[in-house]
């Protein structure tokens, strides 16, 4: 039987951030029978020993040209050109939609090979980029009506999980000093203002209970590039009024966070477009708080897989998070719901949605 290839640019050479992990997992999930992906990385780097354990094949190609030099921006649409027809690629798949009028997606519109976009943040744009794409993959309604696709149609195509790697992990709870009967609340993600960090700590210094501990996983990035990153010793400083609260550093292996906490809490201050952290924690059993914000009404069921607070409430995240520590069997109800609703919505619902998205505009490429 004859396979499709997928020509993947990842945008990137490393299992860093949401759109980097979506893309692994939903390359390890892809059915082989019917599609072979190629992967085109920016850089050298710890994806391409991911891409040799799942067998898949890669490139690093670097990254994607913007006009700038004519000469180099016509040297890489012709690189393109050869490149596609040479690899027989049947369907591009740009990862990221951040780039203007990169020359590999104008030579794929002139190879007439058919481009999804993924979008995994609103994208305002107006980027050629956006009309050259035949479909957007938007990883969520608030993603699709928010965006200006410049009339090219959406399908809004949930994350996914991978739910063996989330299914077990290891204890971490004796390497910071953590009990086995003591309750762990736990933030996971990058240390910013916008991902309310600040709000995460205000709550845990007024959540009740010398037997909680609380802890905090994630990158503390650099300012000069993200503005409202903290530094660790900013955070170390924000924490400090509170010995319950631990910083844990940036834990690759995410799952082990997941593995040793009872409650997520993801109490976004910005319009999150999906909220990846809720399906990873559901498929850890685990339930979660998190804001009313962009995407994450659509993946937390409130009051079933989880609470919904509005985004700067803290009194509320207290209260509701205060209740999951009081009570373990609304705490464990809450985290079977999340459990089984995650494996029917976005395990393999959402990599069949965009492998049925491939087939219908391979066979209209076709036509």
């Amino acid at each position: 039987m004859k396979t499709h290839k997928i020509c993947f640019f990842a945008g990137t050479h490393g299992n860093w951030g949401g759109a980097s992990r979506v893309l692994f997992t939903n390359l390890r999930l892809l059915d082989r029978n019917r599609f072979t992906p190629i992967v085109l990385l920016s850089a050298h780097g710890p994806a391409e020993t991911l891409m040799d354990e799942l067998g898949i094949q890669y490139k690093v190609w670097g990254p994607l040209t913007e006009p700038g030099r004519h000469l180099e921006y016509i040297r890489a649409v012709l690189r393109t050109c050869i490149w596609l027809r040479q690899q027989h690629i049947d369907l591009v798949h740009m990862n990221r939609a951040n780039h203007w009028r990169p020359a590999e997606l104008l030579a794929t519109r002139i190879c007439k090979r058919p481009v999804v976009t993924h979008f995994h943040t609103v994208n305002l744009d107006h980027a050629p980029a956006t009309r050259w794409s035949t479909a957007i993959a938007a990883v969520s309604s608030y993603v699709a009506q928010h965006s200006d696709t410049l009339g090219v149609p959406a399908s809004v195509i949930y994350n996914t999980v991978d739910l063996g790697r989330f299914s077990k992990g290891n204890n971490l709870r004796s390497r910071f000093d953590i009990e086995a009967d003591q309750i762990v609340v736990s933030f996971i993600g990058q240390i910013r203002k916008i991902k309310g960090i600040e709000d995460f700590v205000s709550m845990a210094r007024q959540v009740a209970g010398e037997g909680v501990r609380f802890l905090i996983a994630g990158e503390c990035r650099d300012k000069s590039s993200i503005g409202d990153a903290y530094t660790k010793e900013e955070l170390q400083n924000l924490i400090s009024s509170d010995p319950r609260i631990r910083y844990c550093g940036y834990i690759e292996q995410v799952e082990d966070i997941f593995h040793s906490s009872d409650i997520v809490v993801v109490p976004s201050r910005w319009e999150e477009p999906f909220g990846l952290v809720c399906i990873e924690a559901a498929a850890a059993g685990l339930p979660v708080v998190a804001t009313r914000t962009g995407g994450l009404p659509e993946v937390v069921a409130d009051g079933i897989t989880g609470l919904l607070v509005e985004a700067g409430d803290i009194q509320a995240m207290t209260r509701q998070v205060q209740r999951l520590i009081d009570d373990a069997h609304f705490r464990a109800a809450l985290g079977k719901a999340a459990r089984d609703r995650v494996e029917h919505e976005f395990a393999e619902k959402p990599i069949h949605a965009l492998e049925d998205l491939y087939e219908s505009l391979l066979r209209r490429s076709s036509d």
